[in-house]
Formats: C-alpha cells, sequence, structure tokens
C-alpha cells in the first residue's frame, strides 16, 4: 500500500507538465525538489504508524521494569477484556477499535483452548522479563514428596497445541467425543439442580444415605440424585456378600431408590461404563446429568444445610454460572515478594470488579492471574489446609460445590489426558486441586465463595460499627473460638483414607505446585460473600480480608438482598428469604418460641437447651411448647431474656 502511494504522488509530480514560465530554470528544479520533500515526508509518517501499529502490542512485553509490572499483567487482561477475545481478534486481523465483547462464539473448545495457550506465553514472558534481583528469592525449598516427577512447567500449552493441531476443525478423528462448550455467564432461569455423591464401599452408606431422606423430602429444586458407585456392581447389588447387618440394610434402601422410576435417584455404576475407580468419575460426561446445575457432596461429607445451599449457593451460581461455585475454599500461600503484591493488587481488582455489580461481568475486565515462575524465579507456594477462608481461596474442596454441566466436558477431554493421568497416578489423588484450576483457566476467573452456615432466624443486621473480637479474626491462624462462632471444627474425615498417609501435607504441596506450574499461573483468588458491605472487615494475619459474622443470617447475603450487591443480576425474588423461614418452622417446632434459647447449654452437660427439649418430645411425645416450658424449669438459663 505504502508503495502504490508513493508511485500515486511520483506520476501526480513527475509526469505533470510543466508551465512555460518566464522566469529561471532555477525555480522549476526548486519546485521539483520541493515535491520530492513531500513525498518523503508523506512515506516516513505512514511508516511511522505502521511500525507504532505492529509494535504497540509487544509494547507490554518490552518493559521489564520492576515498578511497572502491574500495569503489565492489568494491561494483558485489562485492555483485551480477556485473553479469547485477543485471540479471536489475531486470527481475524480486525482492528483494536473493535468494541471489545465476548460472542458466544468465543465459548467453543478451540478458542478456549487457544486463549489458555496464549495466558502460557503470556506467563512465559513475564517471567523471563522479571528483573534478576527479584529471582531466587524464596528462601524456603520445595522438597519433593512422591517419586512422580512433576508435571511440565506451562505444559497444558504444547499438549493443546499438539491437540488442536491433530484435530483441525473440518477433522472427524474425534467424533466420539463430543464438542465442549462453556456454560453461559448467567443462568437464572434455572431452578432444579443435580445432586452427585460418589462412592466405593458400603462403609459410607449410612453417612450420606441418612442426610439424602430430609432432602428429597424438603430441598426444592432437587430433582436428580446420581450416586456414583466406583467398586464392582456386585460389591453393593449382591447383599449376601454384606456381612454387616446394618450396611446390608442401608444397601437394600439404596437398591430400592435406584429401581424405583418415581425416586429421583440413580446408581452410576463406573465399571460398568468404562470407568476405572478414580475421583474424576464424578465429573464424567456420562453421567448426563439432566440439570444445568451440578451439586457436589463427598460421601463422608460434610454436608451443608439446605439455607446454605439451595438460598445461598445456587442463588449465588445462578448469577455465576461460568466459574466453580463453593463453600470450602482452601487457601495457596504465596512466598515471593512478587507474588505477594501481585496477589494483592489481583485479589483487590477482583472485588472491585464484583462490587461494580457489572451485569454478568462481560463486559469487564477480569482480574488478571499470577505468573508462577517455577524454573525462572524458582517460585513455589505453600498449600494452607488449615483454614477455610471466604477470600483468597484457591481450591473448592468438592464438597458443597456447585458447577455447570458443561464444564465436564471439558474436564475429561482428550486434550487433558496429560493432565489426569499425573492427577490419578500421584498418591493424594488432587482431583479438588485440578478441577479449580482448570475451571479457572477455562473460565479466566476465580471461583466464588457463599458461607457454608447460615443462621436460619432474622436477626438484628449488624452495622459496620459493630466490634469484634479478634478471636473471629485469628480464624485463618488456627485460634480460633469455635463456641463463639457457633462452627464446628474443621471435619478431617474429608478423604480420611488419603490423608492419615505419612507426609499428607508434603504431597498435598507438591501436587499444588504441580499442577499450578503446569497451567503457569494463578487465579487472584476468591471473592467472599461479604465484599462491598460492612460486613467484610480487613484482616492483619493471613489472607487480607474475612467476612463477620462467619455465620450470616439470609438477609446478610446481599444477591438475597433488595438492591444488594448481585441481586439484580437475576429477577429478584423477594420471597426467597420467607419460603426459607417456613421451611424452618416445619422443621423446628421451637422456631417461633421467641422466650426460648435453644443453642444455650443445659446445665453444663454438654449438650443445648434445643437438644433436651428434642428430648423430651422424642422420648416422652410432650408437645413442643410443654416440652419448652418444661426445660425452661429444670434450667432457667434455657430462657431468652428480653
Amino acid at each position: 500500500m505504502i508503495h502504490d502511494v508513493i508511485k500515486h504522488q511520483s506520476e501526480a509530480i513527475f509526469e505533470r507538465p510543466l508551465r512555460k514560465s518566464k522566469k529561471s530554470p532555477q525555480r522549476n528544479c526548486m519546485l521539483v525538489i520541493i515535491g520530492i520533500l513531500v513525498v518523503c515526508s508523506m512515506v516516513l509518517s505512514l511508516s511511522i504508524g505502521h511500525y507504532h501499529h505492529n509494535q504497540y502490542a509487544d509494547q507490554i512485553l518490552s518493559m521489564t521494569s520492576s515498578s511497572s509490572l502491574q500495569s503489565k499483567l492489568q494491561d494483558f487482561l485489562g485492555d483485551e477484556t480477556n485473553v479469547k477475545s485477543r485471540v479471536k481478534r489475531r486470527k481475524n486481523g480486525k482492528s483494536r477499535k473493535r468494541k471489545r465483547e465476548i460472542m458466544d462464539s468465543n465459548n467453543d473448545e478451540r478458542s478456549i483452548f487457544e486463549s489458555i495457550i496464549e495466558r502460557v506465553k503470556w506467563t512465559e514472558e513475564q517471567c523471563n522479563n522479571t528483573p534478576r534481583n527479584q529471582r531466587d528469592s524464596v528462601k524456603k525449598a520445595l522438597k519433593v514428596a512422591t517419586d512422580l516427577p512433576m508435571l511440565p512447567e506451562g505444559g497444558v500449552a504444547p499438549a493443546l497445541e499438539k491437540w488442536l493441531k491433530e484435530n483441525p476443525p473440518s477433522s472427524s478423528t474425534n467424533s466420539d467425543y463430543p464438542t465442549c462448550h462453556l456454560p453461559p455467564p448467567k443462568s437464572c432461569n434455572v431452578a432444579t439442580y443435580t445432586l452427585v455423591i460418589m462412592s466405593h464401599t458400603t462403609e459410607r452408606l449410612q453417612t450420606f444415605m441418612d442426610p439424602l431422606i430430609p432432602m428429597v423430602d424438603s430441598w426444592p429444586g432437587l430433582t436428580e440424585i446420581i450416586i456414583v458407585w466406583n467398586s464392582p456392581r456386585e460389591k453393593l447389588a449382591e447383599l449376601e456378600q454384606i456381612a454387616d447387618d446394618n450396611q446390608r440394610k442401608y444397601a437394600t434402601q439404596l437398591l430400592q431408590w435406584d429401581e424405583d422410576a418415581s425416586h429421583p435417584l440413580r446408581i452410576f455404576f463406573s465399571l460398568d461404563n468404562g470407568l476405572a475407580n478414580n475421583l474424576l468419575n464424578r465429573y464424567h460426561p456420562k453421567l448426563k446429568p439432566k440439570n444445568e446445575a451440578v451439586m457436589y457432596f463427598d460421601d463422608d461429607g460434610p454436608f451443608w444445610s439446605r439455607d446454605a445451599m439451595v438460598y445461598g449457593g445456587l442463588e449465588l451460581w445462578k448469577r455465576n454460572s461460568n466459574v466453580q461455585v463453593g463453600a470450602f475454599p482452601r487457601n495457596v500461600r504465596f512466598l515471593s515478594d512478587r507474588m505477594k503484591l501481585l496477589e494483592k493488587t489481583n485479589l483487590q481488582q477482583s472485588i472491585d470488579i464484583v462490587v461494580k455489580d457489572v451485569d454478568s461481568y462481560s463486559g469487564e475486565s477480569h482480574a488478571t492471574f499470577t505468573p508462577v515462575c517455577r524454573n525462572v524465579t524458582r517460585d513455589h507456594v505453600e498449600y494452607n489446609y488449615f483454614t477455610f477462608p471466604d477470600f483468597a481461596g484457591h481450591v473448592l474442596l468438592p464438597s458443597g460445590t456447585f458447577l455447570h454441566r458443561n464444564f465436564l466436558c471439558f474436564i475429561w477431554h482428550p486434550a487433558f489426558e496429560e493432565l489426569r493421568q499425573w492427577v490419578i497416578t500421584h498418591k493424594t489423588m488432587p482431583d479438588d486441586m485440578t478441577v479449580s484450576t482448570l475451571i479457572s483457566h477455562l473460565s479466566g476467573r476465580a471461583p466464588r465463595t457463599f458461607p457454608r452456615e447460615v443462621a436460619t432466624a432474622k436477626k438484628r443486621r449488624l452495622s459496620s460499627e459493630d466490634a469484634f473480637d479478634d478471636t473471629i479474626l485469628f480464624q485463618n491462624e488456627r485460634i480460633v473460638d469455635h463456641e463463639r462462632l457457633q462452627s464446628p471444627e474443621p471435619d478431617q474425615s474429608h478423604r480420611r483414607l488419603l490423608w492419615k498417609q505419612k507426609n499428607w501435607g508434603g504431597m498435598r504441596e507438591e501436587a499444588i505446585n504441580s499442577i499450578l506450574g503446569y497451567f503457569g499461573s494463578i487465579h487472584p483468588g476468591t471473592v467472599g460473600w461479604c465484599a462491598g458491605t460492612p460486613y467484610m472487615k480487613n484482616n492483619n494475619r493471613g489472607v487480607p480480608f474475612v467476612c463477620h459474622p462467619e455465620k450470616p443470617t439470609l438477609d446478610l447475603l446481599p444477591w438475597l438482598a433488595e438492591g444488594g450487591i448481585g441481586s439484580t443480576q437475576c429477577p429478584f425474588d423477594p420471597d426467597i428469604i420467607d419460603r426459607s423461614l417456613v421451611f424452618a418452622k416445619e422443621e423446628d417446632p421451637t422456631f417461633d418460641f421467641d422466650d426460648f434459647c435453644g443453642e444455650c447449654s443445659f446445665k453444663d452437660m454438654g449438650i443445648t437447651c434445643q437438644k433436651r427439649m428434642q428430648f423430651l418430645i422424642d422420648k416422652y411425645s410432650n408437645a413442643p411448647l410443654e416440652a419448652k416450658n418444661a426445660v425452661i424449669k429444670e434450667d432457667s438459663g434455657c430462657e431468652k431474656k428480653r
């Protein structure tokens, strides 16, 4: 194009007939010289403009000063909305002035894979450009805990590039595996959900079947329950082989539910479907859940309440259906000063995005991921298995999580075979770390969290001036007064057969470093339920923020409160809290007793006044009012002072 302009301008000047003039020939020569200078000036301007246009995209990566590192990270996703739109524009050669928005066509697997590859390449650039004085700053060495080699750093990129090359768009070689698509950012019209529980032994039948009975009867929207059975069918179906009478009783009940067409429960026998005993089976697309929303519980719990899961969690998931949503987060501690600075900045960016309450966040820049430079700077992280922070969580444990069923297709996609094989071979089988990390890179966003425990009764709203004790702030350091927080001790029975292994903590730490290194970066961390409300408090130890109270009432959750953050992401339901109270009154006969302190201790006997009253109802068939009065007579401390 530049040469055409030169030719056109040259012809216009040099082929134009010169006017005859009585002036001296020197004047004609001067005119020619001036014309040449004009042309040269135009060519120079076009060249400089062309140069800057081509160089602009690489300008960020050419910076090396530490002071500009965060601005580079923000520009990567901030200017481009997200990596997926960046890839699409590069492929199509579109102008940067084009409106930046995520189109549905960008949600197919090829575009998503290309976005992950772009993120890995960007991460490599950031790591290579890290100043020398910021390298090798981590003094603690990462200890080898198993004999399994680490996944290759940034290895997800060549794995995806290989799959894309071997499976061009016109190819049908993988026709036996469906094309995967990301879920929509919101799923407001979803009213039903599927519950998935995976098990492999009859020893745990009672543990998960007892909670299932009230779930089926009283959890609104629960239309399907899938039990993923990871042992041979005969271990469950051949009842005469089950020696324990209680286990045989529960096995009989489970099989009857499965055979009853009117019951929402069905059993998925993994081995019968060509799968081995694998923790990832609960995420296999062969389960074919009929609902878009999929809820998960471990077979040994913990099982959170209906209010927390249905009214809190599901409603948050509807507004964030393109990420993992859960109530049981784990934290990863960054060790290098560089990563700590980026964590603080990127987490705050995530909080700001949520607080802005952008409609489905489709028009907002997502917070930047933090590069993990294992080879260049010797970065590694610590896995914090002591706390469950609302903010800056990086891994969601399975119990109490929600996923859109579209993610199942990605988790078992052939392109991630190398990752899955490593997971099932590692001694800790870190499926939770893998799923949280993979989904965050697929979506380009961090998970969202909701409180795993909520108080049913409406209580006085806490004001921003309400004082609270440091014992609550210290929850991130295991200094917790659980009696005052009304929260049980963390259930360490989770994965009890695995965590009892020697050096369990070291092996889990090895696993998270291997997985993060494979993707090259980590998402900015979860945003707690209280973000942007008076209940978000600064924390001087551990993660930067905490939510207080730890066990809120439903009306404190902003997405359930009229005018609250996230409440307008989906049509607001003003009756949702009232419906939860109706269920509570049906289940708890003491709910309407304003003069009764059910949570108070009964005679220092290690039980509550509520449990004592329930004992009188169950043992002696007392009416609730009669039992309440009897308990207060036995212990005046059970009477609530007005």
